[in-house]
């Protein structure tokens, strides 16, 4: 089920962020999820809230008609942004604006 997490020791947890969902009563994707695992960089993160905001980060996409991500808004925009980014020349000038790479 989409939200599922599993709390594997003390410093990590397994998030499924793609899955089940209880209103539609069946899985939208195409394939099996696979779990994100969650390791906080720094001691004093909450696990929990962590995956709580990680999850809410996976419903953000307002360009697309998708329930749901696998990844965070955030890292898969910067996923996409690199694949454009590493065509650039070296001495070239980069656009820093987000609306240039959407």
């Amino acid at each position: 089920m989409r939200g599922t997490s599993v709390q594997l020791d003390a410093r990590s947890l397994l998030l499924y962020t793609r899955g089940s969902v209880p209103y539609f009563r069946t899985y939208p994707g195409l394939y099996v999820p696979q779990p994100l695992l969650i390791r906080p960089a720094t001691h004093g993160t909450d696990l929990l809230t962590a995956g709580m905001d990680i999850l809410a980060l996976t419903k953000m996409n307002w360009n697309n008609a998708q329930l749901d991500e696998r990844d965070p808004l955030t890292l898969r925009t910067a996923y996409r942004v690199g694949s454009i980014l590493k065509h650039v020349p070296p001495n070239a000038r980069i656009a820093t604006r987000y609306a240039y790479y959407m």
